[in-house]
C-alpha cells in the first residue's frame, strides 16, 4: 500500500482554510454546540485538492457508527456531480494517514481529531475538537 501511495501529498501539505478562515474561539464554541446537542455525532471538515473542485460543503455531521466508506460516497456523490464523467479514485487522509474506509467515525474521530484540545500545554495550543480530513485523487481509469 505504501507504493500505492507514495506520490500523495500528506494532510499536512494541505493546510485548512476552514482554520484560516474561523478563528480558534469560535472553532471552539462551535464543536462544544455541536457535540452537546448531537452527542453521537463526529463534527468532521473536509478539505479537497484544488483540482477536485468545490464542495458545496465543508463542514459534516457524520454518525459515530458510520463507517469512512459512507463519509467517502458522500464527497465522491457531490464531486461526481461537479466532474461529470468522474473517472478517478479517491483517497481520505488525516493526520498524515490514509484511512481505511472499513474503519468507524468514532474509532477515527477518537484517534485523529484536532490533537492540540486533548495535549495541551497553554491556550494557544488548545485544538478545536473538529476531525479534519483532507480528499486526494489519484486518476486510476486511464
Amino acid at each position: 500500500m505504501d507504493s500505492i501511495l507514495k506520490g500523495f501529498k500528506s494532510t499536512n501539505d494541505y493546510p485548512s482554510s476552514y482554520k484560516k478562515s474561523t478563528s480558534l474561539q469560535q472553532r471552539i464554541q462551535d464543536s462544544q454546540r455541536i457535540l452537546t446537542k448531537y452527542p453521537t455525532f463526529v463534527p468532521v471538515v473536509v478539505e479537497c485538492e484544488k483540482s477536485l473542485g468545490v464542495l458545496h460543503k465543508r463542514k459534516y455531521l457524520v454518525a459515530e457508527n458510520n463507517s469512512v466508506s459512507h463519509l467517502l460516497m458522500s464527497i465522491r456523490g457531490q464531486l461526481k456531480s461537479e466532474n461529470k464523467g468522474c473517472n478517478k479514485a479517491f483517497f481520505l487522509f488525516c493526520g498524515g494517514t490514509a484511512l481505511c474506509p472499513t474503519d468507524l467515525m468514532k474509532e477515527v474521530y477518537n484517534k485523529y481529531m484536532d490533537s492540540g484540545y486533548k495535549n495541551c500545554k497553554n491556550k494557544d495550543e488548545l485544538g478545536d475538537k473538529f476531525l479534519y480530513i483532507n480528499v486526494v485523487e489519484e486518476n486510476t481509469f486511464g
